[in-house]
């Protein structure tokens, strides 16, 4: 339910903080741009949609609106909080709407036109790992929430001057209570000699890991293809392990 506003003061400007919550769970949503740039908090406006009560946040660039979900942290330029109207709070019942967006608004404080952004910029970073997608919905009672893509994922190295590692999909979700991303559909990882395919890809990123499955997942480094329905990627070693069945070609040289 949304839990209201808090006020702060960071930088120099006046920080209107937003809570949704989900069980034990907060997505602290911030407006990080200022309002000499059309900044624009908006809470609980009941003019916008009919049995709906809208909160809108807009940061425009240069600045953000901020949602932080325990170690992660998404990007966005407007969050939209759709709550029913007679909503109990603490229920769940609200939907969240991160997008790229330019937007105008008319004289109830409600949107009167919004445009995507060309680029995708809605950005998820937690730990290592960016990730960058063009929209993140979180619906009423859920606590996965899916980023449509196209979806471009890159981890930086442990070691300055090593190459980051990159991957890319056609969407993702993220559980917001178990902090896991997991990217599905045309999965493609690549490292600095390593391609590796997949359906899905779950990350751990605390733990530096990675679970990819398919139809066979498949992982090919110079002659070596490893193939597998589960593959499990340590991805600051780029090594890969077949879980279950191993199926591949490994080139070994024999003195």
């Amino acid at each position: 339910m949304l839990a209201g506003i808090a006020l702060a003061w960071a930088a120099a400007q006046a920080v209107t903080t937003f809570t949704v919550r989900r069980e034990d769970t907060e997505l602290v949503i911030s407006n990080r741009a200022l309002a000499s740039q059309g900044a624009r908090s908006i809470g609980n406006n009941a003019n916008c949609e009919e049995g709906v009560r809208m909160t809108i946040v807009y940061g425009p660039p240069p600045g953000h609106v901020e949602t932080r979900v325990e170690d992660a942290v998404i990007t966005s330029h407007l969050a939209l909080v759709r709550t029913p109207v007679g909503a109990e709070e603490g229920a769940g019942q609200e939907t969240l709407e991160l997008l790229g967006a330019t937007v105008t608004f008319n004289r109830p404080g409600c949107i009167e036109e919004s445009t995507p952004m060309e680029e995708p910029a809605v950005t998820l970073v937690q730990g290592r790992t960016t990730v960058v997608g063009s929209r993140f919905f979180l619906d009423r009672e859920e606590n996965v929430g899916t980023m449509e893509g196209p979806i471009a994922l890159t981890r930086a190295p442990a070691s300055e001057g090593e190459p980051p590692l990159t991957a890319s999909s056609a969407s993702m979700t993220f559980a917001v209570d178990e902090q896991r991303a997991t990217l599905q559909g045309d999965v493609r990882v690549t490292s600095e000699d390593r391609t590796t395919t997949g359906d899905t890809l779950t990350l751990d990123e605390e733990a530096g890991t990675a679970v990819l499955t398919g139809s066979p997942a498949r992982s090919v480094r110079g002659a070596d293809v490893l193939e597998g329905a589960r593959l499990l990627y340590y991805l600051d070693s780029d090594d890969v392990v077949v879980i279950g069945n191993v199926a591949g070609e490994l080139e070994v040289e024999i003195e």
